[in-house]
Formats: structure tokens, sequence, C-alpha cells
């Protein structure tokens, strides 16, 4: 419960409110205004006894007759898309403050949690299935690229990211399919996928076809990669593999 004058988070049965001294009252809303699943009641204005309440934010609630705000907790469920949003950006910022740390593990933790506001969100399942991969989740991280598949197909990335997660398992002929179609994608829609994104794109489809045997072909997207902005290491690293040059 909230102190209805300054939203104090109040004590179990406090009659006072710690923070601004008032009288703690039961507040609870107008029916009319109260979200399916918040489990609260109808009631009226403590201040002044009007049933004018209006929702204006999560567990926010404002009297139109004479202005007092009213705070309580509500569950996730009845938050707004706009406020679903808004809570996994926070949780995003959270997930990359670990990942920069290296706790990969607290990462997926954060990341998970937002699966409860908006368990469909393309970029939230990435970001999952990028963290399992960190931790080498293998059937999840592929789990999560799956699930945002569905969501939406018309991405190249998703693809792109499950051709890397087989080529971490060396397995480039299951890699290179996806590798084709993401490419076909983003030749057909060249806003489809970022330039930073396609150039690393390009290095891995290097990586694949090098390791099936096209080493010619192997050169030349490297080549592409290079073009495109992809950063030193990765070009050599693809190069070391491959034991070539370009």
């Amino acid at each position: 419960m909230f102190c209805i004058y300054c939203g104090t988070r109040l004590p179990e049965n406090a009659a006072f409110c710690p923070a601004c001294g008032s009288k703690v009252s039961s507040v609870k809303v107008a029916e009319k205004d109260i979200p399916a699943g918040s489990g609260l009641r109808a009631n009226v204005c403590a201040a002044c006894g009007s049933s004018d309440l209006k929702r204006i934010a999560k567990g926010e609630y404002l009297c139109g007759h004479c202005g007092t705000r009213f705070f309580t907790e509500e569950p996730d469920s009845v938050m707004s898309l706009e406020e679903k949003k808004a809570k996994l950006l926070v949780l995003f910022a959270e997930a990359n403050r670990h990942a920069a740390n290296g706790d990969h593990q607290a990462e997926l933790s954060t990341l998970s949690k937002g699966l409860e506001l908006l368990p469909d969100d393309c970029t939230l399942l990435l970001k999952l299935g990028r963290a399992c991969s960190k931790l080498k989740l293998v059937q999840e991280t592929m789990d999560y690229y799956k699930r945002a598949e569905q969501v939406n197909p018309d991405d190249p990335v998703i693809y792109v990211n499950q051709a890397v997660e087989y080529l971490k398992q060396d397995m480039p002929k299951e890699a290179k399919p996806l590798m084709d179609k993401a490419l076909a994608m983003a030749d057909a829609d060249p806003m489809s996928m970022a330039a930073a994104d396609l150039a690393v794109t390009y290095s891995n489809y290097a990586l694949c076809i090098g390791k099936l045997g096209d080493i010619s072909g192997a050169r030349k997207y490297l080549k592409m990669a290079k073009q495109k902005g992809c950063n030193d290491d990765t070009i050599n690293y693809v190069c070391r593999t491959l034991n070539i040059r370009i």
C-alpha cells in the first residue's frame, strides 16, 4: 500500500505515513476505471468523496475533482503496451550492464523477466538467444531463435543468428541454407539489415563456405566484409581458421 499524498510505500498496518506524516486511508478507485485483472475494488476519493478517478499510469490514479493522486500496487498484466515497452527497455539496459561486466547469467536472468511483459517481442527473444549462446546453452539458444522466427519471419538477422550458432557447433552444412536465406533477403531489401550486421554476415558466410571447401568464395566474401567495414580481428579470425589470405 502507498500513501495517497506523497506516494511512499507504507509499512503494513501503518496509521501514519512515515514520510509526510499524513493519516493513512485505505483508498481504492472507481469501478469504471479499474483495469481488468487488477484486483482493485470500487470506491471513491478519500479526500473529497468524488468517484471521478482516472488511471494515469501503472499503480497511479488521479481524482478528477480535487486532484489527489492515489497509488496502489498492480500486477504487470494490467500495464498498457507502452508501459510494458518502457519497462522492457529498462530491463535491456540492465542486461547490457551485466553483459559488459561479463556476468551473462545475470544478463539472462534479467532478460527472462521480460517474458512476463512481452513474451512475443522479437528483440527480446533474440537477446535471450544470444545470452544463452554465451552460456553455451545450445538448445535454449535455438529455441529462442526459432520463437523469434515465428514472430518475425522477415528479419534476416534471425536466420544469421541461427546459422552462427550452427557454426559454433562446427555444423556448416546446417548453417549455409540459413545464411543463403538471410543474404537473399538482404539483397531483396537492403534496408532489412544494418551495414554492420551485413559486414559480419559476410565474414560468417566466408567461414561457412570455406569450411565446406569453397575457398575462392570465402576470399570473395571476406573482401566484401572488409569493404562493408568488418573489423580486422573478425577477418583475421576467419583467415586463421581457414588458413587463407585475402
